[in-house]
């Protein structure tokens, strides 16, 4: 299932979830306020261990068509660097074979925490609408990243979370937050997110069934829910 933008404070599924489990998202304190919020979630059959590392090392890469529209997404920030003579790629994005969580960390993410088997939250203050990556004063760590309010960026938070599930099965969490710094920045990011945000929810109802066609090679002979998005 996937929720709509969210407003500021708008509570989300996986808020609700996590407290109706007198819990705390992390993510709710890396970036409690946001602009819009695009949530994933569905019900595996395998227990949250299994899940969170089946989750965690999963490369999306495995399927052609989602590579393809990793690179689409990808396209407005590759245009503008061309334009403005910076059309370079850099030796990871000319050599990479994979794309998992912890690949996002080569690719300009910062890691803003993580509860061992239940939740990861990764991060990036950047201009998506723009060929330029990050502020000159980026953020290196959750602390630095929940401060920064610098004009002119975005702040992109994206968690994975686990929660059990009944006696043998997860629901499984993908939430994307952003918040935007200035007025004038967030009209741009809107425009941006009108031709973007379809391929970015395409991926992540995609990853979802790549998942659960990998939980069922690893349990071969249970059925698995999951991937319908």
């Amino acid at each position: 299932m996937s929720a709509p933008p969210a407003q500021p404070h708008a509570q989300n599924s996986a808020g609700a979830a996590a407290k109706a489990a007198g819990s705390q998202l992390l993510i709710d304190r890396l970036l409690p306020t946001f602009d819009v919020a695009v949530v994933h979630a569905d019900v595996f059959r395998a227990a949250p261990a299994q899940c969170y590392l089946a989750a965690s090392e999963l490369d999306l890469f495995q399927t052609p068509l989602i590579r393809t529209l990793i690179d689409i997404r990808g396209l407005p920030q590759r245009v503008a660097s061309t334009l403005r003579g910076r059309g370079t790629t850099t030796t990871f994005e000319a050599s990479r074979r994979t794309f998992r969580l912890k690949d996002m960390v080569d690719l300009g993410w910062i890691s803003l925490g993580d509860t061992p088997g239940v939740e990861m939250v990764l991060g990036q203050v950047s201009r998506p609408w723009k060929g330029v990556a990050v502020s000159t004063h980026a953020p290196t760590t959750p602390e630095q990243f929940a401060n920064f309010d610098e004009p002119g960026f975005a702040k992109i938070a994206t968690s994975l979370r686990i929660d059990p599930y009944g006696n043998d099965s997860s629901i499984l969490t993908m939430e994307t937050r952003v918040a935007i710094t200035d007025d004038s920045s967030r009209r741009r990011f809107r425009r941006y997110w009108l031709v973007i945000g379809p391929f970015s929810s395409l991926i992540r109802r995609m990853a979802l069934r790549l998942l659960a066609t990998e939980l069922r090679r690893s349990t071969p002979g249970r059925p698995h829910d999951g991937g319908a998005g």
